[in-house]
């Protein structure tokens, strides 16, 4: 038994996670339109059906495909909300709307939930989204031990009750948007430039503080860190990279890897086996 994680994408154009097994797949948000997604499931042997089950973490449009979900509402795979963004979610994308009737919309609030092989659960993060935007937390248990995945990719600023969400998780995906010099020498309207300071995205400190207080709460570290929602105007991939590697190699972690998400690309397959067998990269090219 193994798991698998994959960013098909992620900045402000689009956004999209896969996590998967043998049995099944569940995909984080679908930003992109279906002949990209499609491309990448193709390249993974994998068929839309394949998919369990699709969460999303809030209703801007990067992080929803009104074609996607259209796709999603035609081949009967379920979509599931917090019960704070499904009218938006409803009222924004019509599929959505409709596809509430049958079941194909499921509501949830704080429970856990259950998804194909996966037990999901999620938790609210600061970001300007009508209703809220929502990080989860993905337990696969693989016979040897459950393994976590976290996964927040808009977060505007963290509290504690976001740390805890974080701790002992084996892979995080986590935003690391913007260097604080680059966004204000950026030429962006100052409302916007504070929007996305207060409310809107991590910088690579703020990024690079959240996983050191994680480690350092934390009973068992990652294997793995995927820098997710990176600025394409106001970051560079290589700013974000040391920023995150300081903080780790700071705290004995030089084992841990570090990856970049991309903006209209998928990053590697990162591979996760049961028991105390090291982390590996799969790699399709």
């Amino acid at each position: 038994m193994e798991l698998n994680i994959r960013v098909l994408g992620s900045s402000s154009s689009g956004n999209c996670t896969l996590v998967w097994d043998k049995d099944g797949a569940l995909m984080i948000d679908c930003g992109f339109n279906p002949g990209y997604i499609m491309a990448n499931l193709e390249l993974l042997d994998m068929e839309l059906s394949f998919i369990s089950g699709v969460v999303i973490t809030h209703t801007h449009g990067d992080h929803v495909n009104r074609t996607m979900m259209k796709e999603l509402n035609k081949a009967d795979i379920p979509v599931y909300c917090h019960y704070n963004i499904r009218r938006d979610l409803a009222q924004k994308y019509v599929s959505m709307g409709r596809g509430h009737k049958p079941g194909l919309l499921k509501v949830f609030t704080d429970e856990e939930l259950q998804i194909g092989n996966f037990r999901v659960t999620a938790f609210e993060v600061p970001h300007d989204s009508t209703g809220g935007c929502f990080g989860y937390n993905i337990l696969k248990d693989l016979g040897a031990g459950v393994k976590k995945i976290t996964v927040a990719t808009d977060i505007g600023y963290f509290h504690d009750e976001i740390i805890s969400r974080f701790l002992d998780s084996d892979i995080i995906i986590v935003e690391s948007n913007h260097d604080p010099d680059m966004l204000e020498n950026s030429g962006r309207p100052e409302y916007l430039k504070e929007r996305i300071r207060q409310i809107g995205h991590l910088s690579n400190p703020q990024c690079a503080e959240l996983l050191d207080r994680v480690i350092k709460g934390s009973t068992r570290l990652p294997e793995a860190v995927i820098l997710a929602h990176i600025s394409q105007q106001c970051n560079l991939p290589g700013l974000a990279l040391d920023s995150a590697r300081e903080v780790l190699n700071n705290n004995g972690l030089t084992a841990t890897k570090v990856c970049l998400s991309h903006r209209n690309r998928a990053n590697e397959i990162l591979r996760i086996k049961p028991g105390s067998q090291p982390f590996q990269q799969l790699s399709l090219f």
